[in-house]
């Protein structure tokens, strides 16, 4: 899996691939299947007991709305535009009892007050004390209950210092499950460290979600696909998979809903690599993909500069921040700090 650099800074990308190599990965592959739907647009996944109503929000942010078939119970993952959610929720006719909040930054959290006001008596969990509205503070394997549906809680810090991931499933079922993974993974990327390290970065990813069933479907929290792949094409040029993977995402861009699956079989599991000292992913002026933990300054490749001469793709401004004002048009808003050629 290669992290897309809206973001990553490269000092985190070279301390991640650092704590993989320390690790003895080799070319780590994370062992999720990413599946993809038509468009960027609400949409139901329907998986038997366990519904998700995809619900695209601001500029590129995802909101998921998941009941449950038997009870007609249902939860929210990151409700940051209040109103759509209550919409949601009578179009279906259910009964919206839980927030699940996977992290306090504004763009995930900031609904949760507004909504308790709409929909009082509501259970807003979440994993951190800065969380607007918290009724309820969940741990590492916490599990709660949304009608028949269990909800098991996956501390997954680095981006923020309190991020749970949600993994839900129907007991006994053999429908997939499904988890909710904010701004830890989205695809061919993963969340900017703002409070966390490498090491922790590397657990949750390889750890914890990569640790979950193989049919396990993912609703990331951000639409960042064609950005990350960029990236992923810059770090590594000659890698086929990717170079398709990019050229699809163009296809349908106009049509696209990004990393969150609805049917479809597009596997992105086996590519691209975390990080290898070997081959493509070395960098101009580095004898190794990582020199020390810490990371190094790396060259910037030529044929991904900006303007005014700086790589397009691992260039950090200040405050730069995923949920900022996006860079250019359409369903695939880029993040703050990249420039497009």
């Amino acid at each position: 899996m290669v992290l897309g650099r809206g973001l990553l800074g490269l000092r985190s990308v070279s301390a991640l691939g650092a704590a993989c190599v320390r690790r003895g990965l080799g070319p780590a592959l994370l062992g999720v299947l990413l599946h993809h739907t038509d468009c960027r647009k609400s949409s139901t996944m329907d998986q038997g007991t366990l519904r998700v109503e995809l619900l695209p929000a601001l500029t590129d942010n995802y909101m998921y709305l998941i009941i449950d078939g038997e009870t007609k119970e249902a939860a929210i993952v990151d409700p940051v535009q209040p109103q759509k959610v209550i919409e949601t929720v009578r179009k279906h006719g259910v009964k919206l009892t839980t927030v699940l909040t996977t992290h306090h930054h504004w763009d995930h959290a900031g609904g949760n007050e507004k909504l308790g006001k709409l929909e009082p008596g509501l259970k807003v969990c979440g994993g951190d004390d800065r969380i607007g509205a918290l009724t309820h503070k969940v741990t590492h394997l916490s599990t709660l209950q949304v009608g028949s549906l269990n909800v098991k809680c996956l501390s997954t810090p680095c981006h923020t210092s309190g991020h749970i991931c949600y993994f839900v499933s129907k007991p006994g079922s053999s429908e997939p499950p499904a988890v909710f993974t904010g701004d830890t993974l989205f695809v061919a990327g993963c969340g900017k460290f703002y409070e966390g390290t490498a090491d922790e970065m590397y657990k949750a990813l390889l750890e914890i979600l990569g640790r979950l069933p193989p049919d396990t479907r993912v609703y990331c929290g951000h639409e960042y696909t064609i950005n990350n792949l960029k990236f992923a094409r810059h770090v590594e040029p000659n890698n086929t998979a990717i170079q398709e993977k990019l050229a699809w995402a163009k296809e349908v861009e106009k049509e696209f809903s990004g990393g969150v699956n609805t049917g479809g079989s597009r596997e992105y599991s086996k590519t691209p690599s975390l990080f290898s000292p070997e081959g493509e992913v070395r960098y101009r002026g580095a004898h190794s993909a990582v020199h020390h933990r810490g990371g190094v300054h790396l060259q910037p490749v030529h044929e991904s500069e900006g303007e005014d001469g700086a790589a397009a793709c691992w260039r950090d401004g200040p405050g730069d921040h995923h949920a900022g004002h996006p860079q250019r048009e359409g369903p695939f808003q880029g993040a703050p700090g990249l420039r497009w050629p």
